[in-house]
């Protein structure tokens, strides 16, 4: 485990000299085979299921090792994936050129995973070479268990006070920022290196800020409540859009890159946004006779179908845009309850075939997948014993992130799940001091996939994925 001292060194050099000496008198002697006995290693972390999520810190790996006929050569050490994130692709990467190491020397080593190079939830194996200064080189396996997400950090706003916590968060692709609404504020942070970069606040909000909307190639930030415009570069509230009523759910025309749809309050009309004319232009749907949300909205490429999930109305709407009228509603009850189900939130996938949505009323209550060319539920992931609140879709839609509240006094947990095989592969508790409520709603992948971000009453929690 360490290199020979001087006087071990020295007493190997008289050996020789009365080695030679002695076969002068003796042809007999013959020299000793030479130790071809490779190193050693032992590993002290990971073992099995043993992971670090200390702070920002990913996966620790700690070996020590032994010499045998030389010492251990630490700059010859690899360290490569067999089975994990960098196996398939390019096994013959040296983990330690790609991850973040602390120390190598003729001791051990320790090194730290870097979140560009995760290693894969569920089983890893590692290789090891291990070369020593007498030629003698070890290879050897390591295989461990991972968890396939973590919960990693909450970052901390500042923000508080207010009935209604945060609602809606969002990344930009254009300036990679995050942007979260918490009460009446804009909460900026850092999606990379997790800072946060400001907190504005918006004096003329007449109530808590909901659903923040990216528009690309546009500086400005669309947020509901009523339409506000909140300018990225200088982090200025600008004026509201006009003629705009209060609203929940926001999305982006894919057929005309000028509009924006809005889900109203109160109403429970869509209005229509038209951004070069910064102003409300017309509506969908007639009037509900009672008070109604629209609280999300999604929409198909050319804006063949809009789908809205609203307050009081079971189910999603299906609504042909062009000739404003509701042509069909979805089902979300389950085979018990057909003509009932409520659910808020809905992601679609990239290409549109899929929509998903976050069923918190219902048997059984969870999260559904819906073909879009029938409008009929076709997979049920259930969670009896959460109300689902809100989805997100990883950027590869391999997996997908829920966030739940409470059913009566149980408990309730977060959920990471795997979109192919419909199965739940992680929860996560939702802790909380005694009495108080806890509430997570809105959700979003990293571009880079491998982090979850989750509004958290007014902060903001951060979770690991590992696809």
């Amino acid at each position: 485990m360490r290199p020979l001292p001087l006087g071990s060194a020295a007493l190997v050099t008289i050996g020789v000299a009365v080695f030679f000496a002695g076969a002068c008198l003796d042809d007999g002697i013959q020299p000793p085979p030479p130790d071809t006995t490779p190193p050693s290693f032992q590993v002290v972390t990971p073992q099995d299921t043993l992971y670090d999520t200390d702070g920002d810190r990913l996966l620790d790996f700690e070996l020590t090792w032994s010499d045998s006929a030389g010492a251990v050569d630490p700059a010859g050490v690899r360290l490569r994936s067999i089975a994990g994130v960098n196996g398939a692709a390019d096994s013959s990467t040296n983990l330690l050129d790609v991850w973040r190491v602390e120390r190598r020397d003729t001791l051990g080593l320790v090194v730290h995973e870097t979140l560009e190079n995760l290693l894969h939830g569920g089983a890893n194996q590692l290789e090891i070479t291990l070369p020593d200064t007498a030629g003698n080189v070890l290879v050897d396996t390591i295989a461990f268990m991972l968890p396939h997400g973590a919960f990693v950090k909450t970052i901390v706003t500042g923000v508080s006070g207010g009935f209604i916590p945060a609602l809606g968060v969002t990344i930009c692709p254009d300036d990679g920022r995050l942007y979260m609404t918490a009460g009446r504020n804009i909460v900026v942070i850092d999606p990379d290196s997790l800072r946060l970069l400001a907190v504005v606040y918006h004096p003329l909000a007449s109530d808590a800020l909901v659903k923040p909307l990216c528009v690309p190639g546009d500086p400005v930030l669309y947020v509901t409540e009523t339409v506000e415009r909140f300018h990225r570069p200088t982090l200025q509230w600008l004026p509201r859009v006009s003629g705009s009523f209060l609203s929940e759910g926001i999305a982006l025309s894919r057929a005309d890159p000028n509009r924006i749809y809005v889900g109203e309050q109160i109403t429970g009309t869509i209005g229509l946004i038209d951004r070069s004319l910064n102003q409300r232009v017309g509506r969908l749907l007639p009037f509900a006779p009672t008070n109604e949300y629209v609280y999300d909205l999604a929409m198909l490429d050319a804006d063949a179908k809009l789908y809205a999930t609203r307050e009081t109305e079971t189910g999603v709407l299906v609504i042909d845009p062009g000739a404003d009228s509701v042509i069909g509603r979805v089902r979300v009850g389950g085979p018990t309850w057909p003509d009932f189900g409520g659910t808020d939130a809905i992601a679609l996938s990239s290409d549109g075939s899929r929509l998903y949505a976050a069923v918190y009323d219902g048997d059984p209550r969870g999260v559904v997948e819906i073909d879009t060319r029938l409008d009929v539920v076709v997979r049920t992931l259930g969670l009896p014993d959460y109300l689902a609140i809100d989805l997100a879709l990883s950027p590869s839609e391999n997996r997908m992130f829920v966030s739940t509240q409470d059913r009566f006094t149980a408990p309730s947990e977060n959920v990471l799940a795997d979109v192919a095989g419909w199965q739940v592969l992680q929860r996560f508790a939702r802790p909380r001091p005694s009495g108080v409520i806890r509430y997570d709603r809105d959700v979003v992948f990293h571009p880079n996939g491998k982090l979850i971000f989750v509004t958290h009453d007014f902060d903001l929690d951060v979770y690991l994925s590992r696809e």
